[in-house]
């Protein structure tokens, strides 16, 4: 009876890969109610997942509390000499 029940709970469980995505969606929307469940269910199982959620919002808190140390990435340039390997490459695929 139990090991049924188990059973099922795990069915309703998401991959760890969709579980780190839904707690990634979940910052920035509100999930399903079935998500939700989902979701905790395998948080329940998977300490590599709890892990992951923890890291995420120690993060997002982290970014929050301290805008001022967010600056603006530095634009990137490219050498001159490798731009010009990188197109003839793409050209050689091409043909």
């Amino acid at each position: 009876m139990i090991k049924r029940f188990l059973q099922r709970l795990a069915d309703l469980s998401p991959s760890c890969r969709q579980a780190t995505r839904l707690q990634s969606a979940a910052l920035d929307h509100p999930l399903t109610a079935s998500q939700k469940v989902g979701l905790r269910v395998h948080l329940c199982l998977c300490k590599w997942c709890r892990r992951y959620g923890q890291q995420v919002h120690f993060l997002r808190d982290a970014a929050q509390a301290h805008p001022d140390k967010l600056v603006e990435p530095l634009p990137q340039k490219l050498p001159d000499a490798a731009r010009e390997r990188i197109k003839q490459r793409l050209q050689a695929e091409k043909d």
